[in-house]
C-alpha cells in the first residue's frame, strides 16, 4: 500500500470518527436527499408561512414559544381557523410564558371554538415545581407533513420593526425543508405535545414524504431539558473547526466551557468571529455578554456588535460546509432547561450562502477590539474592511430611551469613522457599572425587606415539594389500584379452575 492509500484511509477514518461524534452528541443521525432553502428576515420567512399554511390540504402542526395577540399573530390565527373549520387537523402548542398575553387574553378561543387543539406549554401550578423554569423555546411548523419551517422567528410582529417610527425589522434567519428529515421533526413535535397531554394519534406520525428530494444531508436536533444534544454539538464543533468558526447569537451568556473552546480554536489558528446585539431587547443579557468580550479578544475570538434594532438570528457556519439554524442560544437556558429545536446542515453551497450573508451582516456592525489594537490594522479583512451604519430612517428612535440609544449609536458612529472599530472598554465600562449598581440596590432592598428573598424562595422550595409530595401520592394509588387489580383477578381465577377429581 502507498502512501497515497494510506493517507486517504486515514482521512476516511477520521472522518467516520468525526460522524460518529457528531451523530451521538445530537442524539440525531445524518439524514440525506433534503430540500433546503434559506429564509432571511421577517420579508421573506412570513410570507413563506402565510403561503403555505393557507395551502395546507391536511394538517398543520405548530410549536411556538411567542404567538402574539398583534396583526401578525391575528392574521395567521385566522388561517388556523379557516383550516380547522374546513376539517384540517390543526394542533397548535404554545409556550405559556412566551405567549402569556395572548393566554391569559383568551386570544386562542376562537381557534379552539373551530375545531383546533390548542395546548400550553408549562402554565403556572402548584405541582410544576422546579420544572416550571423550562420553557419551549422551539419555533416549528409543519404542514401537511411534507414542509417544515424552523427559524428564530416567531409569530409576532415584532419582526417586522415599527416603520412608522423608524425602526428596522430584526434580522433573524430560517429554513424552508423538505424530505426524509420530515418523520424526525413530527417525532420531535409529537414528543412535546404528549408532555402536555394525550399523545398524537400513531396516524399522524407518518411523513407523507420520505423519499429523496434534494441534495442536502442535514439533523434534526430536538433538545429537551437535561439532554444537553446542542450544547455537546456546539463544542465538538468549535473543536472540529479548522479554518472557520462563524457565529451569530442573539442572546450570548456562554459557559466558560465553551469560552474555553472558542479561545482554543482562535489560539490554534481558526478564524472565530461572534456577532451579537448592541441593543438586546432583553438588555441585562447584553450586559452580561459585554463582560466576555476580553478574554474572547485577548484569545483572538473577533467580536461585532450589530447596529440595528435586533439581531435574534441563531446561527453557525464552519468551514464553509457545516451550519446550523435554530431556536438555540449559546447559553445555560438554552443548553440544559429548554426545548429547542435546530437543523444542523452539512452542504458547501448552503453554508456558503449562509457565510456570505455573515459578511454581508458584518457591513451592519461594529467590531470590539482592545484598546492596543486601535492603532494598527485589524488583519483578516471582513468586505474590504469597510462597515457602514445604519441610514438616517433606520437610526431615528423616538421617545426618551429610544433617544438615548441613539446618542449611544451616533458616538459609535463617530468612533467608527476615525477607527472602524470601538475598543472593549467602552462596552465593558457600562456594563460592569450596570451590574455592579444593580447589585448594590439589590442589597440594599434585601436589607430592607427580607422577604423579597425569603418569599420567592418559599415559594420556588414549596412549588417544589407540592410537586414531589403529588407525585408520591400518584405512584402510590397506581399501586392500590394494581393491588385491587390483583386481588380482583385471584378470586375470578381460583373460580374458574377445575376442581381436582376425587381419589378414590
Amino acid at each position: 500500500m502507498n502512501r497515497d492509500d494510506q493517507s486517504q484511509q486515514t482521512l476516511q477514518f477520521v472522518r467516520q470518527l468525526a460522524e460518529q461524534a457528531l451523530s451521538r452528541s445530537a442524539g440525531a443521525p445524518l439524514t440525506a436527499g433534503n430540500q433546503v432553502e434559506l429564509l432571511y428576515d421577517s420579508a421573506q420567512n412570513f410570507p413563506a408561512w402565510e403561503n403555505a399554511l393557507a395551502a395546507s390540504q391536511d394538517s398543520i402542526f405548530i410549536e411556538m414559544y411567542i404567538f402574539a395577540n398583534d396583526q401578525f399573530g391575528v392574521k395567521i390565527r385566522d388561517i388556523l381557523i379557516n383550516k380547522a373549520k374546513s376539517g384540517i387537523q390543526v394542533c397548535l402548542l404554545y409556550d405559556w410564558l412566551g405567549s402569556w398575553r395572548a393566554h391569559l387574553f383568551r386570544f386562542f378561543t376562537p381557534l379552539i371554538q373551530a375545531g383546533a387543539e390548542v395546548r400550553a406549554y408549562h402554565p403556572p401550578s402548584l405541582g410544576g415545581g422546579l420544572s416550571m423554569l423550562g420553557r419551549n423555546h422551539r419555533k416549528m411548523i409543519i404542514v401537511d407533513r411534507r414542509e417544515l419551517f424552523v427559524a428564530g422567528l416567531c409569530i409576532s410582529a415584532s419582526w417586522q420593526g415599527k416603520p412608522e417610527k423608524g425602526l428596522a425589522p430584526w434580522r433573524d434567519t430560517g429554513l424552508a425543508l423538505r424530505g426524509p428529515l420530515l418523520a424526525q421533526a413530527l417525532a420531535a413535535f409529537a414528543d412535546s405535545w404528549a408532555s402536555c397531554g394525550a399523545p398524537l394519534e400513531a396516524r399522524w406520525l407518518q411523513a407523507a414524504q420520505t423519499e429523496p428530494c434534494g441534495e442536502t444531508a442535514a439533523r434534526l436536533i430536538a433538545t429537551t431539558p437535561s439532554t444537553a444534544r446542542m450544547m455537546r454539538l456546539d463544542l465538538l464543533v468549535a473543536s472540529f473547526a479548522r479554518h472557520t468558526l462563524w457565529l451569530t447569537d442573539a442572546y450570548f451568556m456562554a459557559t466558560s466551557l465553551y469560552l474555553s473552546a472558542l479561545k482554543q480554536a482562535a489560539l490554534d489558528g481558526v478564524d472565530v468571529r461572534l456577532l451579537v446585539p448592541r441593543s438586546s431587547d432583553i438588555r441585562w443579557i447584553g450586559t452580561v455578554s459585554r463582560t466576555q468580550y476580553r478574554p474572547l479578544l485577548e484569545a483572538g475570538v473577533r467580536v461585532f456588535e450589530w447596529d440595528g434594532p435586533m439581531i435574534h438570528a441563531k446561527t453557525a457556519v464552519a468551514d464553509g460546509r457545516w451550519a446550523r439554524i435554530g431556536s438555540t442560544n449559546l447559553n445555560l437556558s438554552s443548553w440544559l432547561v429548554n426545548r429547542e429545536l435546530d437543523i444542523a446542515l452539512e452542504d458547501a453551497t448552503l453554508a456558503a450562502q449562509l457565510a456570505e450573508r455573515f459578511l454581508q451582516d458584518l457591513e451592519n456592525a461594529t467590531e470590539i477590539v482592545l484598546k492596543q489594537q486601535r492603532k494598527r490594522t485589524v488583519p483578516t479583512p471582513v468586505r474590504q474592511e469597510k462597515r457602514r451604519r445604519g441610514s438616517p430612517k433606520e437610526m431615528a428612535l423616538s421617545g426618551a430611551s429610544a433617544a438615548a440609544r441613539q446618542a449611544a449609536r451616533l458616538g459609535d458612529m463617530l468612533g467608527a469613522v476615525v477607527h472602524g472599530s470601538r475598543s472593549v472598554e467602552s462596552s465593558e465600562a457600562p456594563a460592569f457599572l450596570s451590574i455592579g449598581i444593580a447589585l448594590c440596590l439589590l442589597a440594599l432592598a434585601v436589607g430592607y425587606f427580607p422577604w423579597l428573598v425569603a418569599a420567592p424562595l418559599a415559594l420556588l422550595l414549596a412549588s417544589a415539594g407540592l410537586s414531589i409530595v403529588a407525585r408520591s401520592l400518584s405512584l402510590y394509588r397506581a399501586k392500590r389500584r394494581k393491588k385491587q387489580q390483583l386481588r380482583q383477578a385471584l378470586p375470578n381465577a381460583r373460580h374458574d379452575e377445575t376442581p381436582p377429581p376425587d381419589i378414590q
